[in-house]
């Protein structure tokens, strides 16, 4: 791979450092450069991988760190991302959009695969589309007593209002509240009565709430 990479680099702004290193312990390191790019072959384990891009961005600022795989998921592009990379590339990758991309990372720009991005989208979409969806087998819920769920009197307007099935925008238009707040009542809410969904929410408020009237404010 070194061998290819060093084929394809010679007529472009790239210096190529004469030998390979394993460790970072092992790079010269060049202070004056504006950025340093570091091609990571990833035969490693993800964490092995992550581990040596996290010591490679604390050679400094100008660390700029690729992985070079033939298959990669998104879990190992988000460790990757964690860790500091600034791009995974597939080998695969035609030798013109190769270059342009690590002229890219070198600028200062990110680049990952649109095509698992896209795919790891499209499922987590996929996902909460089955959630809502009527008919949708439910896994059992571990509530709390009403005594133990200490939700706040906008907490159970909003619950109320998911009974009836109203999305968050109608939630927010009716309480006067920003949509983002909404959302967040709606985290704390699933997470208090430990319920996995805006369905399994629904299905305890219609068996814990009171038939009080419902506050409008917190």
């Amino acid at each position: 791979m070194r061998e290819g990479i060093k084929h394809l680099l010679p007529k472009t702004q790239f210096q190529i450092q004469d030998e390979a290193v394993d460790r970072p312990s092992g790079f010269p390191g060049f202070p004056d450069a504006k950025a340093i790019l570091f091609l990571i072959e990833t035969s490693g384990s993800p964490s092995d991988v992550a581990d040596l891009i996290r010591e490679l961005k604390a050679q400094g600022e100008a660390a700029r760190i690729v992985l070079l795989a033939d298959n990669v998921g998104w879990d190992e592009i988000v460790l990757a991302y964690q860790a500091g990379a600034a791009g995974v590339l597939d080998t695969a990758t035609a030798p013109e959009i190769l270059i342009k991309s690590l002229e890219l990372i070198v600028l200062g720009e990110s680049v990952f695969p649109a095509a698992v991005i896209l795919s790891a989208t499209n499922d987590m979409t996929h996902a909460l589309r089955q959630e809502h969806q009527p008919g949708t087998a439910e896994a059992p819920i571990d509530t709390h007593s009403p005594g133990e769920r200490n939700l706040s009197g906008r907490e159970e307007a909003i619950l109320r209002l998911l009974t009836e099935g109203a999305p968050n925008k109608i939630i927010a238009r009716k309480l006067g509240v920003a949509e983002a707040t909404v959302k967040v009542h709606v985290k704390a809410i699933l997470r208090k009565i430990r319920a996995q969904n805006r369905t399994q929410a629904a299905m305890w408020a219609t068996t814990h709430l009171s038939s009080a009237p419902d506050l409008r404010r917190d």
